[in-house]
């Protein structure tokens, strides 16, 4: 690890609080927002249009803004993003009880969140690799890690954003989750070094379109990358069909929203413990692929009609191999990337991965509308299937290929020129 062992395991420390005290307060905003709309408009297409406006900035602002947290540096833009997202946030709650929030002015609210998503989650991985070094091994396993981390926010979330509902209010709790972004800030500010923004050797639109170029070119992450924003097309209206199954099959309350969402961020979390172990014994290209077809395996009984306890179980085994996919293709996907191009083409991946959650957060609210509960869950079964196929392909035919871009070619973009940074 970059700065010594000790310091590397200080940074690494420091970014996964920062995951959980920020994804923490985002799953509190996931169980209170859309609860919070479908139960004052009975509309589930407006819950999904606020939904699909926190992923709708990816389309827009994605790899421009890949492109200037390249350009400004990984960790600088995550706490920026941060201290950003706190005010955003913050003001639907009290623009509500000044009586002020309309629907309008909350989906731009929402929008405006969005817009630093995709750029921040690829610093993150910039900075992980930054901090952890160029081993396929060492890099699965730390991303598996940080996966865990979000995890535990998705199992720590939904229940008690669920409870805090039921005895604060949704706007309190959008209040707690706007001051967990100044918890990670302060993390990523105190303990992540800064090791000064990348060398300006190109212009950002020309770095952007040479990242493009680097996915375009590398068959397996072009396989894996538009596979992985079809699957994430279905994994998304999934979880975000959950308060409509809830209030529309199970004819239940908000409770059993945020037990679902326990189920699978429990099992993720397994899945993402899981996968350090299960690298021992395989390589991160092989994990990924089979975890990421297993997925769909899992979720066919879904098609049936399950009873609560049993709709459960499925979203927690479903979650132990979305745990297990997502370290090791990130680790992969970094390490056949140039050094000096990784925020960029990250962003890049980001951005059409969120495409994919947009597209299924703007149809799900429809679906259930025109069809109920058991035609959409079977779509989104499908469509999964689409997306692991691909996967699979692209491991078939080109998993063995040689690291396009390898470490060592990229000599004077080393790591330790790279600013370390977080995205979220």
């Amino acid at each position: 690890m970059t700065g010594g062992p000790g310091r590397g395991r200080r940074e690494m420390a420091a970014l996964l609080a920062a995951e959980v005290a920020s994804l923490t307060g985002s799953q509190l905003n996931t169980v209170a927002l859309p609860w919070f709309v479908l139960t004052t408009t009975g509309s589930a297409v407006r819950m999904s249009w606020v939904m699909a406006a926190y992923f709708l900035p990816a389309a827009l602002f994605g790899i421009v803004g890949g492109g200037w947290a390249g350009r400004v540096g990984a960790r600088r833009w995550m706490i920026l993003s941060d201290l950003c997202r706190f005010p955003l946030t913050a003001a639907v709650p009290v623009l509500h009880a000044l009586g002020c929030l309309s629907f309008p002015l909350l989906l731009l609210l929402v929008f405006l969140t969005g817009a630093f998503w995709a750029p921040y989650m690829a610093s993150q991985q910039t900075v992980l690799a930054t901090v952890t070094g160029e081993d396929e091994q060492a890099l699965a396993r730390s991303g598996s890690l940080l996966h865990g981390a979000t995890r535990t926010a998705v199992v720590l979330g939904p229940p008690a954003g669920a409870a805090l509902v039921v005895v604060l209010g949704a706007p309190t709790v959008l209040l707690i989750d706007a001051a967990s972004f100044l918890v990670a800030a302060a993390l990523v500010g105190r303990m992540v070094a800064d090791r000064g923004s990348p060398p300006a050797d190109a212009p950002m639109r020309s770095k952007v379109r040479e990242a493009v170029g680097v996915l375009r070119r590398d068959r397996l992450l072009l396989l894996w990358s538009v596979g992985t924003m079809i699957t994430e097309a279905a994994g998304q209206a999934l979880l975000a069909s959950f308060p409509l199954l809830v209030t529309l099959h199970f004819r239940a309350g908000v409770g059993m929203v945020g037990a679902l969402l326990a189920c699978f961020g429990a099992g993720a979390l397994a899945g993402s413990l899981l996968a350090p172990l299960v690298l021992r014994r395989t390589t991160a290209v092989g994990l990924a692929t089979w975890a990421k077809v297993l997925q769909v395996v899992t979720l066919i009984p879904l098609a049936f009609a399950l009873p609560p306890p049993a709709f459960g179980a499925v979203l927690a085994v479903w979650g132990v191999f979305v745990g297990l996919t997502n370290g090791p293709a990130a680790a992969v996907r970094l390490l056949r990337l140039p050094v000096r191009l990784r925020t960029e083409a990250m962003a890049v991946v980001t951005t059409v991965t969120l495409l994919g959650g947009t597209a299924g957060l703007l149809l799900v609210g429809v679906s259930f509308a025109q069809f109920g509960t058991r035609v959409p869950l079977i779509i989104m079964i499908a469509v999964q299937a689409a997306g692991a196929a691909l996967f699979l392909i692209g491991t078939v035919r080109f998993g063995t290929d040689r690291r396009p871009h390898a470490p060592p070619t990229d000599t004077g973009h080393g790591p330790k020129k790279t600013s370390a940074g977080r995205t979220g």
